[in-house]
């Protein structure tokens, strides 16, 4: 005859032999003779949980527990089931109770400490970790996660001790190494957001590179190591500060997660801006384009890098096919000239603005030329002024040599994002327009910037100078040497544009790219200074003699940039 207990071996027999069909009949027919069997419930409860019904797994778990409330495995059966079940209090309140019951059972502090870690109690997942870790100090796992307990808690200090013990417990431990690199980050104050005027401990940069890089070879599929590698390559790219052999690094760990996932923008990004930094601007505007072929036009214009990208088009043939400026005008506003600067062949200040740029900077800087005097030339050019702007630059041309103008834009419907999109980049297809009038030199200057003091009348560092410095070349651009892309290079707080061929020529290249770009509702923010970039870059490769006289917009005496540049 057989017995309860020969059942239950056989059914146990069959459970970890992984039988379950096998075992399941048998904890029923021990069930039938005996309901309250607490082993059957709760082994049956073990099983049915272990095939993903945590629904049937729960009642035999909780009855099992009822019967036994002092044994600890069943209330960590228990407790794991609830997790599955996504019934985080039940399951955090079974935990609790399973580790109090049994503090030799390390599993099980270091599982409640998790789920208190994913629920945000960050103190009573670092007092769960330490539990286990008081049984089991070379548990490296339950180091790490009480590390990121206290780095929640600011403690960072303990943290980062933390972290490096777990390496040295386990040197090729992958969560280890990672672990270790984000103190890494902290500790270059690459946790914040990173700017190029906050430079940055090149030693830092590079101990915390490294120890990303390590932790991506003990495991290349590491998703969060990967994901700090990338978001930290572009953060220093785009400061101006990325070491060429941590781009090439990130750069190789991108194409790897663009295989996993290749609608991963910030991957494809890093790929791009390796090809950049190899002087290969042409290969990585083609990539993104290719990249950006996996989006929606709304999904391309709300992702940051995907929207840079796509108005940058780079290489010998960027340019073909791009209308010509003046048939563009018509899609935009009639400039309206309301007074002709002053007559004469020399340099003209120009600026253009929205109406609140005018009243909260560009009045700033025409005071700034007031006060240089030395008679420079100005010609202020206004998006939708206001009856007080005209009037303040009507009274201004009593004291000042000033031309003005003004558009009317309609901008019913139209965000934010793209109104200031418009009155950065409208500015190259009126200087086109004014040029082509006036034929004379424009130095293009932002709104928001002051002239420096003493740049008039020929004094040392003044507008003399710099017009000096121009004559011989066809246009006079600011470059930021940092190789933070191509929408950055140049940039066009400044710009100068010479009445010669082919400076008359970049600047109608430069309108007609925006213009395009503009026209057809594709452009977005840093669009005035993709234009400039594509323009050259196009030029250069087709061999053109364009001159250029280059600026280092970090050493630029005559302008006082109010920004950051």
């Amino acid at each position: 005859m057989v017995t309860l207990r020969d059942a239950l071996a056989a059914a146990v027999g069959h459970h970890q032999a992984g039988r379950l069909d096998a075992a399941r009949p048998l904890y029923h027919s021990i069930l039938r003779s005996q309901p309250g069997h607490p082993d059957a419930l709760h082994l049956l409860g073990v099983l049915e949980s272990q095939c993903g019904r945590p629904g049937a797994a729960l009642p035999l778990l909780r009855r099992a527990v009822a019967l036994l409330p002092g044994d600890a495995d069943f209330l960590g059966n228990l407790a794991r089931t609830l997790r599955a079940a996504g019934l985080s209090d039940d399951a955090e309140r079974a935990f609790t109770r399973a580790a109090a019951l049994d503090p030799a059972d390390v599993q099980a502090s270091f599982t409640l400490g998790s789920l208190r870690l994913e629920r945000g109690d960050a103190a009573g997942a670092a007092a769960a970790f330490a539990q286990a870790l008081a049984r089991r100090p070379d548990f490296a796992e339950a180091r790490i996660n009480r590390a990121n307990a206290l780095a929640a808690l600011g403690r960072t200090e303990d943290a980062a001790r933390l972290r490096r013990q777990a390496v040295a417990l386990a040197p090729a431990h992958p969560d280890a190494l990672h672990n270790a690199a984000v103190s890494a980050l902290a500790d270059a104050e690459l946790d914040r957001p990173v700017s190029h005027a906050r430079r940055l401990d090149p030693a830092g940069v590079e101990r915390a590179g490294l120890a990303l890089i390590h932790a991506l070879a003990a495991d290349p599929w590491h998703g969060a190591a990967a994901d700090a590698l990338l978001g930290t390559a572009l953060a220093l790219v785009q400061a101006g500060q990325a070491p060429v052999w941590l781009l090439e690094r990130a750069a190789a760990t991108a194409l790897t997660v663009l295989n996993r996932n290749p609608r991963d923008a910030r991957a494809a990004a890093v790929v791009a801006y390796r090809f950049y930094r190899r002087g290969r601007t042409d290969l990585a505007s083609r990539f993104m384009r290719r990249v950006s072929r996996r989006f929606t036009a709304a999904e391309v214009a709300a992702d940051f890098e995907l929207g840079l990208w796509s108005m940058v088009r780079a290489g010998a043939r960027a340019l073909d096919g791009l209308p010509d400026a003046d048939s563009l005008l018509d899609a935009f506003p009639p400039l309206e000239v309301l007074a002709e600067p002053p007559a004469g062949r020399g340099p003209l200040l120009a600026v253009s603005c929205d109406d609140g740029y005018y009243r909260r900077f560009a009045t700033g800087l025409l005071d700034s030329v007031e006060a240089a005097g030395g008679g420079v030339a100005v010609h202020v050019h206004v998006v939708n002024p206001s009856p007080d702007t005209l009037a303040d630059l009507a009274r201004r041309r009593e004291r000042l040599p000033l031309g003005t103008s003004r558009e009317e834009m309609d901008f019913t419907g139209w965000d934010d994002h793209r109104r200031t999109t418009y009155y950065a980049c409208i500015r190259f297809l009126r200087w086109h327009q004014l040029m082509t009038r006036w034929g004379r030199p424009l130095l293009h200057v932002d709104a928001d910037c002051t002239l420096a003091e003493g740049v008039a009348g020929g004094l040392a560092g003044g507008l003399d100078e710099l017009a000096a410095l121009l004559e011989g070349s066809d246009v006079g651009l600011l470059r930021d040497a940092r190789w933070r892309g191509p929408t950055r290079e140049i940039t066009v707080c400044f710009a100068a544009f010479q009445p010669t061929p082919l400076g008359r020529a970049f600047l109608a290249l430069t309108a007609a790219y925006i213009g395009a770009f503009l026209r057809d509702g594709r452009g977005f923010w840093m669009l005035d200074q993709a234009a400039p970039f594509a323009v050259f870059d196009s030029l250069r490769r087709r061999e053109d003699r364009l001159r250029v006289r280059w600026f280092d917009v970090l050493d630029f005496p005559w302008v006082r940039f109010i920004g950051e540049k």
